[in-house]
């Protein structure tokens, strides 16, 4: 009689094949997840199994899966290599030199350094190039030093080394650039062909203190409860031409990128600061959606056209909310427009509500730097109605000109935003559970109107700010799609972007497309119109990681001044490694390791959103409030350390 097999572990899986994937390796450089570039199937790499794949790296997997659909295996080959810079400091061992690469995701890899110059500092950062990857016989890279780019914690340095790894395009090409300089410094008469002449009205553009390329200009009338609003965007597209070197260039970096000191733009500054921008007291040329409003809010009709205008004033927010504020002090000669911008402001504001947009009322840190360029302060930017006014006016013409392209069957660039995924939705659910908050929607029947009315019952909430966050989070990332299917977070059955056309890609295309439409044409993209969505979502995620990146590490510069110091701080989340903190009275967040809790062992209870202390009972929440020392700040990593201050370390950490 035969004994029966024991079935091995092998026999469990199925579905073994071979795929093409999208390396992304994990934060701390060990391990990550291949994605399958067709089916977007997420497969789990081990350490052992990378086979000196890099972060981005499109790669070969042989992978397996088991009968409840969780992908696993290793990857056999390497198809394209997507990192070639590598940026760290340089180290020596043995008599030869070695590159300690910055970047945590590059892991431990060796890599050798060839044309190291003959004296270096310890904390001086120098920018490589790959020249060899790693064999079997070889299991090192090689790289090549190209230049020194300065200090570990010089923001010049930091900034650098963030624009070398994301491959972001800083030069402009020399045919774009000659391209530029070709383009007349002032509009001609052949210019203004087939145009609206609106130079007689006195729009104005309003902007922050430091702007310099302006977009857009408005203007508005109230006549017979009737207000007509003119939004006139610079004409970009009649100088950056469809697949022209300018447009070549835009369409890599797809936006500008905005650093606390320092602006990458999409187009040449003799664009973006001069023609295209719609400075005071000059001709300029515009494409301009004009639109009647009724006083519920309600867009009753719209045209679009070409236009030529001359701005009459370049007002900023401060002042305008000053002027709202005061309307006497407003001059003369602006004081309708004003007036009416600001009731038709009023009234947008009431269709906002009927349709139930959420309204995120965010406070974004703004810099103040030494005379050395150190920060010395991160301050809230305040969001005055000046801000809200020209938000609600550019929505008016982006959904409006969405409308326009839907009604002459113009395919175009929708911006879309998907509502949150069940996952978050639920995750967001037990967060408000833990602060004893009810939110009881059904997610088959969650609509915009749900978030909206959670975040005015909370807004007098003393936590609202951390509850307004954990609300974001929650929330899709908008991107851009030819298939519309709504915005969910401004609650429109469509909307695209139209009115930043200086510093994004995707609304330079639209203005394209309209020009073909009000030639009784259709535009027709260079590259299939998916591909167009894609790659401007990835540039605008590129742009707000550097961005993100940059804000990190003017924050931890600002806490490096801080440490030793304490501050009162607030839990904002809670993890099984501890509690994410962020103190009010600095803009700077930061992590409480569960081993500076004190002796105990402590134990995240996820469905409560509390950690607990198993010996002590302690038990730490979300929206607490701690005595907190600013104790380790790491400028590599980005990351601010906590621990509890002497005077709090014996509290109830219940209350």
């Amino acid at each position: 009689m035969s004994k029966k097999k024991k079935p091995s572990h092998h026999q469990d899986k199925i579905n073994t094949t071979t795929k093409t994937c999208i390396y992304h390796r994990n934060k701390n450089g060990f391990a990550g997840t291949a994605i399958e570039i067709s089916t977007n199937i997420h497969i789990d790499i081990r350490a052992d199994r990378e086979n000196f794949a890099l972060d981005n790296d499109e790669v070969e997997v042989s992978c397996s899966s088991d009968k409840i659909d969780r992908w696993s295996g290793s990857i056999i080959k390497i198809i394209k290599h997507n990192t070639k810079n590598l940026i760290g400091t340089i180290i020596t061992h043995d008599n030869k030199y070695f590159l300690r690469v910055s970047n945590p995701k590059f892991g431990n890899y060796l890599v050798l350094a060839n044309n190291v110059p003959s004296a270096f500092k310890p904390d001086e950062l120098f920018h490589s190039i790959i020249s060899e990857f790693p064999t079997s016989a070889n299991p090192y890279f090689t790289v090549q030093i190209v230049s020194s780019i300065g200090s570990v914690e010089e923001d010049k340095a930091f900034i650098t080394q963030t624009i070398i790894e994301a491959n972001l395009p800083v030069e402009f090409s020399k045919k774009a650039l000659e391209q530029a300089e070709s383009i007349p410094d002032k509009i001609s008469a052949k210019d203004l062909k087939d145009r609206t002449d609106l130079r007689e009205l006195p729009f104005v553009t309003i902007d922050g203190e430091d702007a310099k390329d302006f977009d857009d200009a408005v203007y508005c009338e109230y006549q017979d409860e009737t207000f007509t609003l003119y939004v006139a965007i610079a004409d970009v597209a009649h100088y950056v031409t469809h697949e022209s070197s300018l447009d070549i260039d835009a369409y890599q970096r797809g936006t500008s990128v905005y650093f606390p000191r320092r602006v990458i733009p999409m187009l040449p500054e003799k664009l973006s600061n001069g023609l295209c921008s719609l400075n005071p007291k000059v001709d300029r040329l515009v494409i301009c959606c004009k639109m009647q409003i009724d006083t519920e809010g309600n867009i009753d009709k719209y045209e679009v056209f070409n236009a030529v205008i001359n701005s009459s004033a370049r007002l900023t927010y401060n002042l305008v909310q000053s002027y709202i504020e005061n309307i006497s002090s407003t001059p003369k000669e602006l004081a309708p427009n004003i007036s009416n911008l600001y009731l038709v402001f009023k009234t947008l504001l009431k269709s906002r509500a009927a349709r139930g947009a959420i309204d995120f009322e965010t406070e974004e840190p703004y810099f103040s730097f030494d005379k050395d360029g150190v920060v010395d302060g991160i301050h809230p930017r305040v969001r005055l109605d000046a801000h809200k006014l020209i938000e609600e006016c550019m929505l008016a013409a982006n959904v409006s000109i969405a409308n326009f392209m839907v009604a002459h069957k113009q395919p175009c660039l929708f911006r879309i935003h998907d509502k949150p995924s069940e996952e978050k939705f639920n995750n967001l659910k037990a967060y408000l559970n833990s602060l004893a908050i009810k939110f009881e929607v059904p997610y088959a029947q969650l609509s915009p109107q749900d978030y909206a009315t959670l975040l005015t019952h909370v807004h007098d909430n003393e936590q609202f700010p951390a509850i307004q966050q954990t609300v974001l989070r929650s929330m899709q990332l908008a991107i851009y799609s030819p298939t519309n299917i709504g915005h969910f977070g401004l609650s429109y059955e469509r909307y695209l972007h139209f009115t930043s056309p200086i510093r994004r890609y995707p609304d330079l295309l639209t203005h394209r497309a309209i020009k073909k439409i009000l030639q009784s044409k259709m535009y027709e993209y260079a590259t299939p119109i998916e591909a167009i969505g894609e790659q401007t979502s990835f540039n605008e995620r590129r742009a707000e990681d550097l961005e993100r990146k940059v804000d990190s590490f003017y924050k931890c510069q600002y806490a490096k001044t801080h440490v030793g110091s304490v501050f009162k701080g607030m839990v904002t989340s809670i993890v099984n490694f501890g509690l994410f903190i962020y103190i009010p009275d600095l803009m700077l967040d930061g992590l409480l390791h569960v081993t500076e809790l004190g002796n105990d062992f402590f134990v995240f209870d996820e469905k409560k959103q509390v950690l607990v202390g198993k010996r002590s009972g302690l038990q730490y929440h979300n929206g607490q409030e701690l005595m907190i020392e600013i104790a380790h700040v790491d400028m590599t990593k980005l990351f601010i350390d906590f621990c509890i201050a002497e005077s709090d370390s014996e509290q109830d950490k219940t209350t």
